[in-house]
């Protein structure tokens, strides 16, 4: 412990009040040396008092307002100042004090390791539906999970390393090495970056997605990444409304973006079989309704049973995002 590295914590705000001030006391109550801890701010423009709060906690401030929070990110790594930098958005929870010094300590063993990231998502009992439902299923939209690229563990796998990427089980966390065709959706809600390689994919802001740049490092060769067995909670505090809005948003934002993107969670050269098979599953139920009960069995919630009604829905979603872009591009060719 006496080599721990310092870590700047980059944090994204825009009307965050509700959460912030959990969020920052989390930090706040690690047991961590804080001389070594900074918490970069960057604030789209709130009104709400979030800056208020957020001066409480001897943060730094940077204002943008690019109106995008995968930009404000790349503009706080570009500002971090220390060893590791920490992706951790304003909804984001710690809820255990050695949770950093866990985090920390396949950087300081292997010095390949270029990223790091929880095995799971914390599940709190007392969380929202949706929210436990995510924790449950490991994934914050049931494509991903379909497709085998989720980015934490399910809580019927815990004894195991589920994901498609051979891992080696290192006792408190799994060393894993990626290549360009088994990389998960990671690099968000509590991942840890090596500053120098978080730099290297910042540096145009509006281009950057954390996804797309977790996959350019693993191309360049840094490609070895830590998954410990401890979880974040990831605090949305979603309902079913604003849930199904922000997944219509997101889809119409990568339709758009498509041409600057390199990370696809469905890629249609790979994945369109699989695509095909979890449209069919979703609108017949028997095997989404088969994972809740398997995961039922394993911890009691109903939450499970979200998942045969969220399958379908959210295969809409993306349809009817598909298609209202295929028809924008349409009528822009007449």
């Amino acid at each position: 412990m006496n080599n721990l590295p310092s870590v700047s914590f980059v944090t994204c705000t825009f009307n965050s009040s509700k959460l912030i001030e959990e969020c920052l006391s989390s930090i706040k109550s690690l047991d961590y040396p804080h001389h070594l801890i900074e918490i970069v701010i960057v604030d789209g423009g709130s009104t709400d008092g979030t800056l208020e709060i957020v001066k409480k906690f001897n943060c730094r401030i940077i204002e943008e307002r690019t109106g995008r929070p995968e930009a404000a990110t790349a503009i706080g790594y570009n500002e971090a100042n220390n060893d590791i930098i920490v992706n951790f958005p304003s909804d984001n929870i710690i809820t255990s004090r050695d949770w950093l010094k866990r985090m920390v300590v396949p950087f300081i063993l292997n010095p390949e390791i270029s990223g790091a990231e929880t095995c799971y998502y914390e599940y709190v009992r007392n969380d929202t539906l949706l929210n436990r439902y995510f924790s449950l299923f490991g994934a914050g939209d049931p494509i991903p999970y379909y497709l085998g690229k989720r980015d934490r563990i399910t809580y019927f796998e815990q004894k195991k390393w589920p994901l498609k990427a051979k891992a080696v089980d290192k006792g408190d966390y799994y060393e894993v090495e990626f290549n360009e065709s088994n990389t998960p959706t990671v690099g968000a809600n509590g991942f840890l970056i090596r500053k120098e390689l978080a730099k290297l994919v910042s540096k145009t802001p509006l281009e950057f997605f954390h996804i797309d740049a977790c996959l350019d490092l693993i191309k360049m060769g840094y490609n070895k990444y830590a998954f410990i067995k401890i979880g974040i909670w990831h605090k949305t505090g979603e309902l079913f409304e604003p849930y199904l809005r922000r997944r219509l948003r997101y889809s119409t934002i990568y339709f758009g973006d498509k041409a600057l993107r390199r990370y696809h969670t469905f890629d249609p050269k790979k994945d369109k079989l699989k695509l095909i098979i979890f449209v069919i599953l979703s609108f017949t139920f028997i095997e989404p309704l088969s994972e809740s009960i398997r995961g039922y069995l394993k911890i009691r919630d109903v939450a499970w049973f979200l998942h045969p009604i969220l399958c379908p829905i959210v295969a809409l979603v993306y349809g009817y995002s598909l298609v209202k872009f295929k028809v924008g591009q349409l009528f822009k060719t007449i």
